[in-house]
């Protein structure tokens, strides 16, 4: 597995190998725990994504907030999903590419992607507790997000695999999820090569 971690920014790296379908865990830059049979996006990878192109983003990217299904803590930050839950695709929308609960009041989040809308504002969003299998765990990989770009991909996550590929996304088994979430803290990275 190729290991590129010359400028280090964080004490935890998640390495994801698409060429060799694994997924290494660093800590400290030495390995801790590698993850094999990941799968990437359908149409493989790239570093010039586009909104619905099926591509995994290339890159060093931060790790945010995790959330699942299921009403389990971890020490890591961790959202259960509800029914108002959402995540906007709509490359139109004040809310692309950002977690938004629709909700009778307005609340914060510590999260700058994370909001609340008492309506739906976007023609186009995941429905999160639809996808029961694939995001029983996820984290959220910080792509496209700060500065934020019409059409550049959205909904980029780590999460539990349910076929051979994603439409974007990185995904493993559900115990490899757990693993995960598990070990990883606040500052985690992960590095698609």
């Amino acid at each position: 597995m190729k290991q590129v971690l010359e400028n280090v920014k964080s004490k935890q790296y998640l390495v994801a190998d698409h060429q060799e379908r694994k997924l290494g865990l660093y800590e400290d830059g030495q390995l801790v725990h590698c993850i094999s049979n990941v799968v990437f996006g359908k149409n493989g990878c790239t570093y010039d994504k586009v909104e619905g192109d099926g591509c995994t983003p290339l890159g060093d990217f931060p790790l945010g907030f995790a959330f699942g299904l299921d009403d389990v803590s971890f020490l890591y930050p961790y959202y259960q999903i509800t029914p108002n839950a959402y995540f906007v695709s709509d490359s139109n929308s004040k809310f692309y590419n950002e977690w938004v609960w629709v909700l009778d009041e307005e609340q914060t989040y510590p999260y700058s992607y994370m909001k609340s809308s008492k309506q739906i504002l976007w023609d186009d969003a995941e429905h999160l507790s639809d996808y029961e299998k694939t995001y029983w765990y996820g984290i959220v990989i910080e792509y496209n997000m700060n500065p934020k770009e019409k059409n550049k991909g959205s909904a980029i996550f780590l999460h539990v695999k349910n076929k051979d590929y994603t439409e974007g996304c990185v995904a493993v088994t559900k115990s490899d999820m757990e693993y995960i979430l598990k070990w990883i803290k606040v500052g985690a990275r992960i590095l698609i090569q």
